[in-house]
């Protein structure tokens, strides 16, 4: 609507209505293999370092280009939902090689279920642990539950405290197959340090910590005590155990 106002000596102003100035971000796909995401511009001769790593994307990944600076676009992974960034939900932020990016089209993919989650995560077993990792090349924690569920049609956060925020909060004898088993350190025990796959019978899948890889592991192994004793927020040694699902 035009509003017009009335001034002496005859004039007329002409008020637009008011338009939004800001852009709409482009949305490209992935088209290399994986690509690594960083938390800025690498220099030409740079070494990466592994805390400048902030997550992968994988081919095939839709991703919205916020900015460009040289050879580098600022990306939003809208496929990867995130909060500690920011403090609100949003798909995960950093920058990538513009030559991994082309243009996008649409992918459906129907969910699958608990099973097939599993099976992709013990496909991984033997892959080596890699900070911010999210393909073959290497996993973190996070990294391969995420993947898990968004490879079968599931989109779930992409780091461990976000996903337990996500997931509904569930008793241990509700556990069943690919529900997530977090854990933080009892001196901390509202923030999530470590998530892994639960895969039935007392046994996990997790990407443990860096020089260790992809494993299945006993509950009782890997916390020393038994799974059967533990209760939703209990103790096991240093560790504050919480059981999640996306399943139920």
């Amino acid at each position: 609507m035009i509003r017009r106002f009335r001034f002496p000596l005859a004039l007329t102003v002409v008020i637009l209505p008011m338009v939004s100035l800001a852009a709409k971000l482009e949305s490209v796909v992935v088209v290399v293999p994986v690509a690594d995401v960083w938390s800025r511009p690498l220099a030409a001769d740079e070494k990466p370092a592994d805390d400048l790593r902030e997550t992968q994307v994988l081919f095939g990944e839709l991703v919205l280009i916020h900015e460009s600076s040289g050879p580098w676009a600022r990306i939003e992974a809208t496929e990867q939902p995130t909060f500690r960034q920011h403090n609100r939900w949003e798909g995960y932020p950093g920058w990538v090689r513009k030559t991994a990016l082309g243009p996008s089209r649409d992918e459906s993919q129907t969910p699958q279920n608990s099973e097939d989650i599993l099976h992709f995560a013990e496909t991984a077993k033997g892959t080596p642990y890699l900070w911010g990792g999210l393909s073959k090349e290497g996993f973190d924690c996070s990294g391969l539950v995420h993947l898990a569920y968004r490879r079968h049609g599931i989109k779930i956060p992409r780091d461990a405290h976000e996903q337990w925020m996500k997931a509904k909060p569930i008793k241990r004898v509700e556990l069943k197959p690919a529900d997530l088993i977090f854990s933080a350190k009892a001196d901390n025990p509202k923030v999530i340090t470590h998530v892994a796959l639960y895969a039935g019978n007392g046994q996990i899948i997790e990407a443990p910590q860096i020089g260790q890889v992809v494993r299945m592991i006993s509950f009782k192994d890997k916390y020393g005590g038994a799974l059967e004793k533990v209760e939703l927020g209990g103790r096991v040694g240093e560790r504050v155990l919480y059981f999640g699902s996306y399943l139920h």
